[in-house]
């Protein structure tokens, strides 16, 4: 909205906020009714999702459009984001839900062997272990919580190896985590980072440990200073570049029923991609808090997401599709 005041004040001014627990809005004159909330909706927060259910029966009822429906809110537990995936034919991991602890090697059994333990509804890293063997497996077992979220685990790093992929290549030597904005058929790629770990994430990617202050003098003296600008090089270039499998991203939404979502993926060797995650609830940073910021633009790369994002809201709002002019369509 800072943005959108500065870039497009009308149509800033045209939009309404409805604070959860309020009143029931009045939706006279209104053209489109947009939920920002935290998910998996009916799960966490059932009060909300019957407020929220409300609304948008009230929008339906006056023909007004919906994105992101309190409904498809609560398709994003981790397990039934898989099973709709897998129904619908989307390239992503399986996942099941484990209730009792003497399951859990088995189902990480039949999963492939190899799989991540964690909660079915959180998006976050938090308590989140991974399983290598059956002595992993029965250390979990006694050790977590249930009910828990058993997803299958790829590496794809050890994909590229195989294929004998040069071992200079960041995507050989690490593992790696790629994420595009989806708002209806447009795609909008966002950030590619590294990591030693299986889990990649901001927390524990490359990129993070090289911003610290001893690394970066380090950098001053030569050290390390290729391995930077190498990932800078290669988040830039996935930035500038076309998506990857935009339809395969946007079909991946859609099948959930959302509208739009930050979607986690890799990219394997052959340029297909396995889907990690989709999240309507994502977090993007200011460009001037962003990890090395002025090396990877972002500032720049910032706010041409959030005009991309603007301009996909004003179409919808408009009952238009998404800016056919902008290269980020799919």
């Amino acid at each position: 909205m800072d943005r959108l005041r500065e870039t497009d004040p009308d149509f800033a001014a045209r939009i309404r906020f409805h604070k959860t627990g309020t009143p029931m809005p009045d939706l006279t004159g209104v053209s489109l009714v947009v939920f920002w909330l935290g998910d998996p909706l009916k799960e966490k927060y059932p009060e909300c999702f019957a407020e929220a259910a409300g609304i948008a029966n009230a929008a339906r009822a006056e023909g007004i459009r919906i994105l992101n429906s309190p409904e498809a809110l609560s398709n994003t537990g981790k397990t039934r984001q898989s099973a709709v995936w897998y129904q619908e034919g989307v390239p992503s991991a399986r996942a099941r839900m484990v209730n009792r602890s003497s399951d859990l090697q088995q189902v990480c059994k039949d999963l492939g062997g190899t799989c991540i333990i964690r909660s079915d509804t959180e998006h976050a890293q938090r308590d989140v272990r991974i399983v290598r063997n059956e002595a992993d497996a029965r250390r979990a077992a006694n050790e977590c919580q249930f009910p828990v979220a058993v997803i299958q685990l790829f590496d794809i790093r050890s994909e590229y190896r195989a294929e004998g992929t040069n071992r200079s290549s960041l995507f050989a030597r690490y593992h790696h985590k790629a994420r595009a904005f989806v708002f209806g058929e447009a795609v909008m790629p966002s950030h590619l980072f590294f990591s030693p770990n299986l889990i990649v994430g901001l927390s524990n990617c490359l990129l993070k440990r090289e911003s610290r202050p001893r690394r970066q003098a380090a950098h001053k003296m030569g050290y390390h200073r290729k391995l930077l600008n190498d990932m800078i090089c290669e988040d830039r270039a996935y930035f500038d570049s076309d998506p990857v499998q935009a339809q395969t991203l946007s079909h991946a939404v859609r099948a959930l029923g959302l509208d739009f979502a930050a979607v986690d993926y890799c990219i394997r060797p052959d340029g297909s991609i396995i889907i990690w995650e989709a999240n309507p609830y994502f977090h993007l940073p200011h460009g001037e808090k962003s990890v090395f910021s002025a090396q990877r633009k972002a500032v720049e790369r910032v706010n041409k997401s959030l005009d991309w994002m603007a301009e996909n809201l004003r179409a919808a709002a408009e009952g238009r599709q998404g800016t056919p002019g902008l290269k980020y369509v799919s």
